[in-house]
């Protein structure tokens, strides 16, 4: 595989693990202590955080208040700044949905994810920043919960 064939699989990987809540393999795509920007959407600071954490708080929320989640990723597009540094840019859709009160919810939120990521000694390629855009946002009933 091409690095940049690597990159993709990772960005999607991690889409992918999300929606299937498969949060012990998430902590491999991402470097030690990433710098995470989600302001847009979660109000908190951009900040650097320890992957465990970033994972843990993901998984807090999504398994919380979401009965199930789908991010798509469009146009990925990947920049190599070096031989051991990218810039990947996409396009996302996250469709979450949500059960209260006998009713469900479809919250999208549109955006997009500038990304950077390493390569790591091992050749394996990590993320290293990971910030969010907002586009917009809309929440469509689903109807009632059975």
């Amino acid at each position: 595989m091409t690095d940049k064939e690597q990159i993709k699989d990772v960005i999607n990987s991690v889409a992918l693990m999300q929606d299937m809540k498969q949060w012990e393999r998430l902590e491999s795509f991402f470097v030690r202590r990433p710098f995470i920007d989600n302001k847009a959407i979660s109000g908190e600071m951009p900040a650097i955080v320890p992957k465990h954490r970033l994972i843990e708080n993901w998984r807090k929320e999504i398994g919380s208040y979401f009965y199930a989640t789908r991010h798509f990723v469009k146009r990925l597009a990947v920049k190599m700044v070096s031989a051991r540094r990218a810039k990947v840019t996409t396009a996302v859709e996250h469709v979450h949905y949500v059960a209260d009160r006998g009713d469900r919810y479809a919250w999208t939120v549109k955006g997009r994810i500038e990304y950077i990521l390493i390569k790591t000694t091992n050749g394996s390629w990590k993320i290293s920043q990971m910030v969010f855009k907002l586009t917009n946002q809309t929440v469509r009933p689903l109807g009632a919960a059975a």
